[in-house]
């Protein structure tokens, strides 16, 4: 998990627990339809409070039975392919009509902060990356999203600069070239470094498939409509190669 990290001067065993639950916040949020945006932000902050508060007690508890150390908690909403567990349906639940339409990304940031100040109220060992996943294939919500066209790969970008990681288990035609991909990549790094957060890519091109189909993957890993992307891009930046200029924001000391 993302907290697992052992390092100088830590034991060589420790418990880490993730807590994840998008479905009860989800729950929650459906409970409360005409609060405010701060009455709004509040109940997902006491939801997240509990939640958290649990799996530290747990986690402490194991870790004492197993005799090892207890290290962080972990207070993602991450989720899954099963029904009731989908972030997308959360930002549905609290006013957008599809995920990925106007609206998503404000949404977005509101449910990210809530969820680290209520997590980071419940423990004082939050770590990881502490906040919101957005992949498409393991999100029934984010899948629904792409296949009505709410969510365009554009859009997904630009939820990564407020979500916790970045674009995550999307896929493109297999036969997008090798700089379209590179662009892709190069566009969510620039995101990561200028907001000094953690970026990433997971980016799937499926041979032999076209933008609008679907690729089954099974399990966790859920399944995935192949999302629309230029054909071309930015090869002539791209084939510039090179060292990307420190931006200013690494001279702060």
């Amino acid at each position: 998990m993302a907290g697992a990290h052992q390092g100088e001067g830590e034991g060589d065993y420790a418990l880490n627990v993730g807590i994840s639950g998008p479905g009860v916040v989800q729950a929650v949020v459906q409970q409360n339809p005409r609060c405010d945006l701060t009455e709004l932000s509040e109940v997902i902050k006491r939801t997240v409070f509990k939640i958290t508060r649990a799996g530290e007690l747990i986690g402490r508890e194991v870790a004492q039975i197993m005799g090892v150390e207890f290290g962080i908690v972990d207070i993602s909403l991450a989720a899954t392919p099963r029904a009731g567990d989908s972030v997308a349906e959360i930002i549905e639940a609290m006013g957008i009509s599809r995920m990925g339409l106007p609206g998503t990304t404000a949404a977005l940031a509101l449910l990210i902060d809530a969820v680290k100040k209520g997590g980071s109220m419940a423990s004082g060992h939050v770590g990881g990356l502490s906040g919101t996943f957005i992949p498409v294939s393991e999100d029934a919500g984010m899948i629904r999203a792409v296949q009505e066209g709410a969510l365009s790969l554009g859009k997904l970008e630009a939820l990564t600069s407020v979500c916790s990681v970045g674009m995550d288990m999307f896929a493109i035609p297999g036969s997008t070239s090798a700089d379209v991909i590179s662009a892709i990549i190069a566009d969510e790094l620039a995101i990561g470094i200028v907001n000094n957060k953690t970026t990433s890519v997971r980016v799937i091109p499926v041979p032999g498939k076209r933008a609008g189909r679907i690729v089954h993957f099974g399990g966790l890993l859920g399944s995935v409509p192949v999302m629309q992307v230029g054909r071309k891009a930015a090869r002539k930046f791209i084939l510039r190669k090179g060292r990307m200029p420190a931006p200013l924001n690494s001279l702060r000391n």
